[in-house]
Order: structure tokens, then sequence, then C-alpha cells
């Protein structure tokens, strides 16, 4: 990681602890098609107690933050377990410690599916992910072949 990088997430830790809305671009098709890369996103802190499964949850893990929806949330041992929207299984539970905050708006995004965040759509999104995850995954991946091909085309 990048020492700016570094410093970077330290000023949207510190904002978040002070109470302060924060605006991030994505990188990554983890959350595709809901979320696109370049997309940007608000993240407000929040507490365990008021986090329910279907939000989505920015953490970070091996010094990236990540935003992934909420699949399960362990009350005994204040644990989560996140999904990426277009990815076909769980991650490794995470303590609660990692959680940066939620995301509570999308600001900027070419996806139409980007206005579920933040409505019922987000719960049903935790019962339909065994399907939606694997789905996405490849649908995805075929956008990034389809991507690179117009590349090509277009040199």
């Amino acid at each position: 990681m990048t020492r700016e990088l570094n410093q970077y997430h330290q000023l949207m830790g510190q904002m978040l602890d002070d109470g302060k809305t924060v605006q991030v671009t994505l990188h990554g098709m983890s959350m595709f098609p809901i979320l696109f890369p370049g997309d940007s996103v608000h993240i407000c802190r929040t507490t365990f107690e008021q986090i329910k499964p279907g939000q989505v949850v920015v953490f970070e893990r091996a010094g990236q933050w990540i935003a992934h929806r909420l699949m399960v949330k362990d009350e005994a041992h204040r644990y989560l377990i996140t999904r990426g929207d277009g990815l076909p299984r769980n991650d490794a539970p995470i303590p609660f410690q990692q959680v940066k905050g939620i995301v509570t708006k999308v600001v900027k995004s070419r996806s139409p599916l980007a206005r579920s965040i933040n409505t019922f759509f987000d719960r049903w999104m935790v019962w339909l992910a065994p399907v939606t995850g694997r789905l996405f995954w490849y649908a995805g991946r075929a956008a990034v072949w389809g991507l690179r091909g117009l590349k090509g085309l277009m040199c």
C-alpha cells in the first residue's frame, strides 16, 4: 500500500470518527451490477446495534477499504459476514472494529440499480445472493471482457 493511500484512509477515518459523511470513489467489480468502478458514494459511521443485514458496509481488510453487502450479523461475537453482490461466495467473517461505516447514498453511478441502495431491495439481495452472486460474477466477467474487446477495435 502506498503512503499516500494510507494517509487518505487515515483522513477519511478521522472524518468519520468526527461524525462527518465522506464521499469516496469505488474501484473494482465486486458489487457489479449494483455499483460500478468509478461510482461515488457517501459513507457514514454506524454502530453495531444500528447495522442491518442488506446494508452495504465499508470495512478495512489488508489495508484496503471494501464495500460489500452485510449478509449475517453475529450478535454474540460482534462479527459480520459480507459479500460483494457480484461475487460467488461470502467473505471471511470480519470483526466490527474493522467497519468504517455504511453506504448511505450513491452520489454518481452508471448503474440504474444503484438507486436501490438503502431500500427494501437490500434485504432481498441477502436472500437472493446464492443465485445472483454467481450470475452477477459471470455477467461482470463478460462485461469486462466485452470492454477490453471494444478497446482493441477502437485502437
